[in-house]
């Protein structure tokens, strides 16, 4: 009886309306925040991205000129919500995209700056691998945060 309690406690938190809200503005929040270095300082974040080995430098260069403007546009659409449909299924394709390209660079046994956040990070302040497993469960829980506002309406209460 006690664990049914729970369960049904926990179930109407989720149902809670502002939990998808607040999932929106937190990722839009973040998608803004990873944007702005990179905007700043495209050949840094070129440079990162270069460190996967798997894009030749032109590709590079052309994904750290757009990227970062893509980024910031569907941050300011996921808190704006304008367009909030096109910014979410482009928020998860980007996190799905994150995560399987650092977990691929994690598995292959390289070490990098994943450029997500800062273009310049003092390697010998911080053990890269592990900021590299970091990252990736960063995504996985923004990518549960993502689909969270994509199927909002199972989270929200029928009046």
């Amino acid at each position: 009886m006690a664990k049914s309690r729970l369960s049904s406690g926990m179930m109407s938190s989720l149902k809670n309306r502002y939990i998808p809200l607040i999932s929106r503005f937190i990722l839009g929040i973040v998608f803004i925040y990873a944007s702005l270095d990179k905007i700043a300082d495209p050949v840094s974040f070129s440079d990162n991205i270069d460190n996967y080995n798997v894009s030749p430098v032109a590709i590079n260069n052309l994904v750290a000129l757009i990227l970062p403007w893509v980024e910031l546009i569907i941050g300011l659409g996921l808190i704006t919500g304008i367009f909030l449909r096109g910014s979410l299924i482009i928020t998860i394709g980007l996190l799905i995209f994150f995560t399987f390209i650092i977990a691929q660079a994690y598995a292959r046994g390289i070490s990098l700056n994943c450029g997500c956040f800062k273009n310049a990070l003092d390697s010998s302040l911080v053990d890269l691998r592990q900021d590299m497993m970091k990252r990736i469960i960063e995504d996985i829980i923004l990518l549960g945060l993502g689909f969270i506002v994509y199927f909002r309406e199972w989270f929200t209460e029928k009046k």
